[in-house]
């Protein structure tokens, strides 16, 4: 758990995920790692620092969206290469009250733009994905039992993904595999509501 947030009055945990690669770790999403005013007047987070050894293992980041609590711990990582759909960075740097400026501009922010499906380690595919955002991407791991989907805000609940309202939540059907959402602990293989 990377963050925490109030929404309509419920706290809604948020999750990192962390990839362990032949090429080095690999970090999808970065949480907070502290908030500002104007969230805590709006959020009421509270930020879950990523642990120290996993900060200087982390060799590639990527990010299913820029939004605040996606984004917030992408400054512990200057120089390291942070993934993202071309369209969610733009998205991210020209549009109001999309996220927190200075958290995605940083001192070092080295970010690797993708225009579409493309794998950026053998075994590890990002794919856009949108409906949450325009930009949003989840990433599709290989592994000995199948594919594992790391799906960000693709839905906030297994629930919202089943009812295939958005193009992302229709590639996760459509992959029928393990996923991991943003604001669920447990993964799940989603499903199509009849």
């Amino acid at each position: 758990m990377t963050s925490e947030v109030v929404v309509a009055g419920d706290r809604w945990p948020g999750f990192s995920d962390t990839i362990e690669h032949p090429d080095g770790l690999i970090l999808v999403d970065t949480g907070m790692i502290d908030s500002t005013p104007e969230l805590d007047q709006e959020w009421s987070p509270t930020p879950h620092p990523l642990p120290e050894d996993l900060v200087r293992r982390v060799a590639v980041v990527v990010n299913t969206h820029l939004h605040f609590d996606h984004c917030g711990g992408n400054r512990l990582f200057p120089g390291v290469p942070t993934h993202v759909q071309r369209r969610e960075l733009a998205d991210a740097r020209t549009e109001d009250d999309y996220t927190i400026p200075e958290w995605v501009d940083f001192e070092g922010a080295t970010y690797v733009e993708h225009e579409g499906e493309v794998e950026i380690l053998p075994g590890v595919r990002l794919m856009p994905a949108p409906g949450h955002t325009a930009g949003h991407q989840i990433v599709v791991v290989e592994t000995d039992e199948g594919p594992v989907v790391l799906g960000g805000d693709v839905g906030y609940s297994f629930a919202e993904v089943a009812q295939g309202k958005t193009e992302g939540q229709r590639l996760v059907l459509d992959l029928a595999a393990p996923t991991y959402l943003g604001h669920v602990e447990e993964p799940s293989v989603p499903r199509r509501i009849a």
